[in-house]
C-alpha cells in the first residue's frame, strides 16, 4: 500500500488541513486520533482511537460527483479504543456505529472495559471519598425510522459486571461491592439535524423508560427515565444558536454510581448527582470563515435530592467559550476546545464533533 500523499490532507476547495479524503480516500479507512483528556474527575490524560469508516458505494459516487457536498446519510463507523489518565484510570475497548437502509435503521454497540478513579459525594456534601470502579460494559441499541419521517422507535440493553470500592479514609473502606448492572429500555426519538457529528440546524429530541432487573441479567430492581431536547437553528449567515434542555431520572433501587448527574461543561462527572436532575443550556456561535468558529455557551442546573427537591434546590451555573475548526468538510466533523467555570472549578474539554 502507498504511503497517502500529502495533498490528501488537504482540501482542494481551498487548500486548508482537511481530513476527508485520507479518510474515505484511502485503502484501508482507517483513521488513527489521538485525544486528550482534560476530565476533572479522572485528571488529565490521553488514549488514541482507531477508526474505520465505511463509506458505501452510493456514498463514494456521490461524493465524487460533487465535491463540494457534505454527507448527508451518517457513514457507519467501527473503532478500537484506548485511554489512560493521571489518576490511575483506564478505559479500552471497542464499538461499532451501523447505519442501513438509507438511515432508516441505526444502531450502535460495544463492549469496554474500565477501571475509573474518581470522587464520590454524599448528597449535598462537598466532601470528596474515593471511588474506584472496574469491570466490564456491554451495549446494544438500535432505531427504526418510522416511514421517512424524523421519528424513530427504538429500544436498548445494557450490561455491566463491576467491583466497587469505596475509601472513607486512609483506614476505613468498605466491603469491596461485587454486581451485575442489566437493563432493557424502549424510546421514541426525533432527529432532524443537518449531520450527526457536529449539526448546525435541526432537532434532536427523545423520551426513554429503562427497566433495571434480576431478570434482566442484573442485581438491582429499578427503572430510570431520561428526556432530552436539543435545537440547532442559524440566525445569520454567520451566527448560530444552540439550546439544549434535558431531564433524567433515577427510582429507589438504583446502586450509588447509577443515580443521574448534572452533564455539563465545568462540572466534573457525578458531581452533582441527585435522585433526578435538570439541566437548560444555550450556545452561541460565530463563523469567522468556512473553518474557523468561535463560541460561548451557559448553563443551569438541578438537583432533586431527598432533603432538598427541585422547587427549593440551588441552582449550579456554568459557563465557559470555545474554538472549532472544520476538521473533515465532507464528514461535516468539527474539532475544538472549550474552557469552562462551574460552581467549583475550571475545566478544559477537549471536543470531537458536538459537545452535546
Amino acid at each position: 500500500m502507498h504511503a497517502p500523499s500529502h495533498a490528501n490532507f488537504f482540501d482542494p476547495n481551498d487548500g486548508q488541513l482537511d481530513l476527508s479524503q485520507w479518510v474515505l480516500d484511502n485503502a484501508t479507512g482507517f483513521l488513527p486520533i489521538p485525544f486528550v483528556i482534560t476530565e476533572p474527575a479522572v485528571g488529565v490524560g490521553g488514549g488514541a482511537a482507531l477508526m474505520f469508516f465505511h463509506e458505501t458505494d452510493e456514498q463514494k459516487q456521490a461524493r465524487k460527483q460533487d465535491p463540494e457536498s457534505v454527507e448527508g446519510i451518517p457513514l457507519s463507523v467501527s473503532g478500537l479504543v484506548g485511554a489512560a489518565t493521571s489518576n490511575g484510570t483506564k478505559i479500552y475497548g471497542g464499538f461499532h456505529s451501523g447505519n442501513w437502509k438509507d438511515d432508516h435503521i441505526r444502531y450502535l454497540g460495544g463492549l469496554f472495559h474500565a477501571d475509573i478513579n474518581l470522587n464520590f459525594y454524599e448528597p449535598s456534601s462537598s466532601l470528596a471519598i474515593p471511588l474506584n470502579i472496574a469491570g466490564n460494559y456491554f451495549f446494544q441499541d438500535i432505531d427504526f425510522r418510522l416511514g421517512d419521517s424524523p421519528w424513530f422507535l427504538g429500544a436498548d440493553y445494557s450490561f455491566m459486571s463491576s467491583t466497587t470500592k469505596l475509601e472513607f479514609d486512609a483506614n476505613t473502606r468498605i466491603d469491596e461491592l461485587v454486581s451485575n448492572d442489566a437493563g432493557l429500555g424502549v424510546k421514541l426519538s426525533y432527529d432532524s439535524r443537518d449531520h450527526l457529528f457536529s449539526a448546525r440546524s435541526g432537532t434532536f429530541a427523545r423520551l426513554q423508560a429503562k427497566r433495571f432487573s434480576p431478570n434482566l441479567g442484573g442485581d438491582f430492581d429499578y427503572h430510570s427515565e431520561h428526556a432530552f431536547v436539543q435545537n440547532y437553528q442559524r440566525l445569520a449567515k454567520n451566527w448560530g444558536l444552540a439550546l439544549r434542555a434535558d431531564y433524567k431520572a433515577a427510582s429507589d433501587g438504583a446502586p450509588f454510581y447509577a443515580k443521574p448527574y448534572i452533564d455539563m461543561r465545568g462540572m466534573p462527572a457525578m458531581r452533582y448527582q441527585g435522585d433526578a436532575v435538570a439541566l437548560a443550556e444555550a450556545q452561541v456561535s460565530y463563523d469567522i470563515n468556512t473553518r474557523w468558529t468561535v463560541l460561548a455557551f451557559a448553563g443551569i442546573g438541578y438537583q432533586d435530592l431527598p432533603e432538598q427537591r427541585f422547587k427549593n434546590a440551588e441552582p449550579l451555573y456554568s459557563q465557559g467559550v470555545g474554538v472549532r475548526y472544520l476538521i473533515a468538510r465532507q464528514l461535516g466533523l468539527r474539532t475544538g476546545v472549550d474552557i469552562a467555570k462551574g460552581p467549583e472549578e475550571w475545566t478544559l474539554n477537549i471536543q470531537f464533533g458536538s459537545a452535546w
